[in-house]
């Protein structure tokens, strides 16, 4: 497995609108957690206000806006992104121009090719009039990212086995969807455990309800840590 600190395998995502709650959330799980995701909801309330803060406090950070349009708009987005010091921000790995240029904006910032939303079955991707499975849709939007020079892509642990058995080892797998064995799904629909997630090949977790929801969060967050070690240790470097 990729030599990644045990701190930055989980990436807490600050889905709020408060920027008191996001500051709040970031110093309570800090000691444990030092990966952090600003969304939309959060970065449209507040901006990079939030996103230099988490930054100045000295934890990673992933930009999650899932940007989407004409190549131009998309690398200067992410020229933005990258001036602000961003480690990782994702864009939807729709087409490779958008990809390229979003690469081409980047800098030192890793770009996140986002597959197919761990919220997608294969009835919304009926909708899309689209003949491919969830999987094939996957395995095709990885290729285009990784084509295109992308850092990684964010997608399903469920996929994750295949992906790197497709496309190797020498690119970032970033999974939402985690769940620990029994809690409620949400709106999730392709979920895994944090262990099988990272089995299956992903390198980094994002968790948000899960720990924020919880009744004792630092509790949860360290069972999950403690998950991910284990799963860690049983692989192995070699894994």
């Amino acid at each position: 497995m990729k030599n990644i600190p045990l701190s930055e395998r989980i990436i807490f995502a600050l889905d709020t609108a408060s920027l008191d709650q996001a500051k709040a959330w970031v110093r309570l799980l800090g000691p444990r957690i030092n990966y952090f995701k600003v969304g939309l909801q959060l970065f449209l309330a507040h901006g990079f206000t939030i996103v230099d803060w988490v930054l100045d406090q000295g934890h990673k950070l992933m930009l999650d806006l899932k940007f989407l349009d004409i190549p131009q708009t998309v690398g200067l987005a992410m020229a933005e992104a990258a001036r602000h010091g961003a480690h990782l921000a994702t864009v939807h790995a729709h087409t490779t121009g958008t990809l390229r240029a979003a690469v081409s904006g980047a800098g030192n910032t890793g770009v996140l090719g986002v597959t197919v939303l761990t919220s997608v079955g294969p009835e919304e991707v009926r909708e899309l009039r689209c003949d491919a499975s969830v999987e094939e849709l996957v395995s095709t939007r990885a290729g285009y990212a990784l084509a295109a020079g992308c850092a990684g892509v964010v997608a399903s642990g469920l996929e994750a086995q295949a992906l790197r058995r497709e496309y190797g080892q020498d690119f970032l797998i970033v999974t939402p969807g985690i769940r620990s064995a029994g809690h409620d799904l949400g709106d999730q629909r392709r979920v895994l455990t944090p262990g099988r997630a990272l089995a299956y090949g992903a390198d980094h977790l994002v968790v948000g309800r899960p720990i924020s929801q919880a009744q004792d969060p630092v509790a949860e967050a360290e069972a999950m840590l403690a998950e991910v070690a284990q799963t860690v240790a049983d692989l192995g470097p070699e894994a």
